[in-house]
């Protein structure tokens, strides 16, 4: 609750930055060693691949698949174990994009930009629950209740999670 904001509405507050942070945090905290589990078999370093899929995110073409296996995994991996390569890797780029600067810095958990946060957030929880069979979903929302809007329609930020982002 810094006070720095748009300025669009004098006398909000932004508490909600703590509670939304720790969300994400944790969310990040349950899924990464998931994530280098899961990698670990697939790739020669899965945090390595993570920061090289910048290329498969860009050009996602075949050709850049096969180059970025042939680098990353050092060996022929099967349609299957590329399939779940590629939604580990996707599950990696929603957790980077969930702490976007422009959730931030803004009036509100409510606005757009943090809905956009949160809707990364829920992309992580829905390929956490196809890859590891969980859903760190019911914690995530415990942590996000905390979150309390400025607009008392919004209530907070499970709210506005589960009306706009599920």
């Amino acid at each position: 609750d810094c006070g720095c904001s748009s300025g669009a509405h004098p006398g909000w507050n932004q508490a909600w930055r703590t509670p939304l942070r720790n969300a994400l945090d944790e969310l990040r905290d349950t899924t990464a060693p998931l994530y280098e589990q899961g990698t670990a078999k697939l790739v020669k370093d899965p945090w390595a691949a993570r920061d090289h899929a910048i290329n498969l995110w860009l050009d996602p073409s075949a050709e850049s698949r096969r180059r970025f296996v042939e680098a990353q995994a050092g060996r022929a991996l099967s349609p299957e174990e590329q399939d779940r390569l590629w939604k580990l890797l996707e599950l990696e780029r929603h957790a980077l994009f969930m702490y976007t600067s422009c959730g931030w810095f803004f009036d509100d958990i409510g606005g757009i930009e943090a809905v956009l946060v949160l809707r990364h957030a829920g992309r992580v929880i829905r390929l956490a629950e196809e890859l590891f069979g969980l859903s760190p979903e019911l914690r995530f929302l415990e942590v996000l209740a905390e979150a309390k809007s400025n607009d008392p329609e919004k209530i907070n930020g499970r709210r506005i999670y589960e009306l706009q982002c599920r």
